[in-house]
């Protein structure tokens, strides 16, 4: 059965004020994310879409991983260990990204999740402003709606008001965001190796196979070696 694609709409928690602009059942919700994440009298909000009628709505927010509170945390450990098997006790891998972006339920679900981090990286000589995409994944009940795009459709949205030069991720299967304007890209890369909240040193690989760059800009990936300056995304 076909399901809508509409855009959901975008929350963006943030340090802009803006009234909430929606009806009672609206400030339900606000006052719902506000439990798990604060910051509720500084939201600002943007309406992009609406939800077709044969589905649940859902609204998508960007939130500060700082500002997720322990409930919260533990729907999102939760998704993330259904969608990838032996994930951690944790809701990250490795070390917590800067900011999320959440899909969630009118009923205060998490429907789908993506990690972003801010980081430098080097690509041998030039050193570039990224975002790294980590954790993407959907709710098994939500899938085929579309959220996994709206979703890189938004961190790209964000990566090029902010200047970004490239949004960089890790995929063994590329489909996905070969889509959404991600292309393979074949550096050595070096990173710090982490494991369980422990350094074990630098990783160097010819080619990881799973490296992909989306450009923001008129600007080329450049050639040369690729230094994460920091752990695997």
């Amino acid at each position: 059965m076909a399901k809508s694609r509409a855009r959901p709409a975008v929350l963006e928690l943030s340090r802009h004020e803006r009234a909430w602009p929606g009806s009672r059942a609206d400030g339900w919700f606000l006052d719902r994310l506000g439990a798990v994440a604060g910051r509720t009298r500084r939201a600002r909000v943007q309406r992009v879409g609406e939800a077709g009628a044969d589905s649940q709505a859902v609204t998508v927010i960007r939130v500060a991983e700082a500002e997720i509170g322990a409930d919260l945390s533990r729907r999102l450990q939760s998704l993330l260990q259904a969608c990838f098997p032996g994930y951690p006790s944790r809701s990250y891998f490795k070390l917590p990204p800067h900011f999320r972006y959440l899909a969630m339920t009118s009923s205060g679900d998490v429907a789908a999740q993506m990690g972003v981090e801010f980081r430098v990286v080097r690509v041998g000589d030039a050193v570039l402003r990224t975002f790294g995409v980590v954790d993407l994944c959907v709710m098994k009940s939500q899938r085929s709606r579309g959220l996994a795009g709206t979703l890189l459709a938004e961190v790209t949205e964000l990566a090029r008001s902010c200047g970004m030069a490239f949004i960089v991720l890790f995929a063994d299967d590329d489909r996905l965001y070969a889509r959404n304007g991600w292309a393979r890209v074949t550096n050595r890369c070096t990173w710090v190796r982490i494991n369980d909240h422990v350094t074990l040193g630098l990783a160097r690989q010819e080619d990881t196979g799973a490296m992909m760059i989306k450009a923001l800009g008129q600007q080329p990936w450049p050639e040369g070696d690729v230094d994460l300056l920091g752990h695997l995304f």
